[in-house]
Formats: structure tokens, sequence, C-alpha cells
């Protein structure tokens, strides 16, 4: 059965991670762009690690893990288990489902609540592709093709059409009438984009045309 997509606020959650090798550096490079407090359980890490932690930016518990520390995990909300070892991930990975602790696993299977998708993000603009496990090259492929469809001028463009939005729920236009003004203004800057009329002008101060825009129902997220 595929996996759920979830998306979840991780600023400030607590990330354990355990083990320090490429698999480990993979996913905190990630966690890093999305405000998780890490903390990695590993003897030894790559040097990129080693700089993060000097940088502040995780904190490096020089040790490996122990069934004598496993309590540790306690304050995990996620526990991701990169080690070398196999034993020590499944004695990590058991020990955290028992406890309702979210888990991440090097290898997916039985013992992994979650895998970590492969991401296209431009700003606030988030898109996870996933084969839930099953075929990372595909999801490789899959996000490549999503990167050359959605440029990079889309993180920007979100946040002025956060603007637009705001301005458009001020009216005295119905819902059904803000979401059509604001879906043809972006499909007017898309068409400007892709036939390189010039970089994106702050139209903010236009009057509304009166066929609506976003407001809050319908969509995803």
């Amino acid at each position: 059965m595929a996996d759920f997509p979830l998306f979840i606020k991780m600023d400030g959650r607590k990330v354990m991670v355990i083990g320090g090798g490429s698999v480990a550096l993979r996913k905190i490079r990630i966690l890093t762009d999305y405000g998780a407090d890490i903390r990695i359980i590993s003897g030894e890490v790559r040097d990129e690690l080693k700089m993060l932690a000097e940088a502040g930016r995780l904190e490096w518990q020089k040790e490996n893990l122990t069934e004598k520390h496993l309590s540790e995990l306690d304050e995990a909300f996620l526990v991701i288990c990169a080690s070398n070892d196999e034993t020590v991930n499944v004695m990590a990975a058991d020990y955290c489902q028992k406890r309702h602790i979210l888990v991440d696993c090097a290898k997916p299977g039985e013992n992994s609540d979650c895998v970590f998708p492969s991401v296209v993000r431009r700003g606030n603009v988030v898109v996870g592709i996933s084969t839930s496990g099953g075929v990372p090259a595909l999801t490789k492929h899959l996000r490549e093709k999503i990167e050359a469809v959605i440029p990079e001028w889309y993180g920007d463009f979100e946040g002025t059409l956060r603007d637009k939005r705001r301005q458009l729920k001020q009216s005295d236009l119905s819902q059904a009438e803000r979401r059509q003004s604001l879906r043809q203004w972006i499909a007017k800057e898309e068409k400007i984009r892709e036939e390189g009329k010039g970089q994106y002008e702050n139209r903010n101060e236009e009057e509304p045309s009166g066929h609506g825009a976003d407001g809050n129902g319908g969509g995803g997220h």
C-alpha cells in the first residue's frame, strides 16, 4: 500500500539521528532547511556534519547508541536510524515503535513509520515525491521532471500571491470571484515568464478584475 503524504511543521521539533554517514548527512541537509532541532548520536560523523555542529546548527553526541542509552530517544519527535550497524537500527526502531515515536530507517520496510520524499522546493512551494521506498530511481527521475516545470521564480511569486490574496479577501468580491481572479493572475504571470517578457512586476495595486481569487476554499496545500 502506498504511503500517505503529510506535510509537517518541523520548526523546533527534536530529531535524533543515529549514525553520521552519507545517509544521515543527506537527511540532515533536508531537515536543517526546515528548522528541526537535530541531535546526532554517533561516534564518528562526516566532515560536513562536524562543521554544522561547530556552527551550532545541530548537536553532536559523540558516542554510538547502545541499549542503555535508548531512553534518550524518548524526547524525540522523529528518530532517523542511519547507522552502518543494522542491529543498532533495528534495536532503535523497535524501541521507538513501542513508544509511538516516529521512526525512519535507512532501509525502508517494516521498521519504518515514514520515509523521506524527494523534494522540490521553491520558497514555500514544496513538492514531495515518493514511491513508498520501492523504486528510488523512479523517485529521482520524477523529481528532475518536476524541477524542470517549476522554475525558481515560483518561490518569490508565491510570496507576492499571498499579498494579492490578502487584498482580494478585503474586497467586495465573492469567494468564487476571488478564486477566479487569482487564478487568472497566475496564468497571466506564467505567460509573461514563458514568453520572456521581463521580470515580475508588482501589480498589487491593480484593482481586482471582478472574477475572483483563492479565498480559503478548495485546492491543496
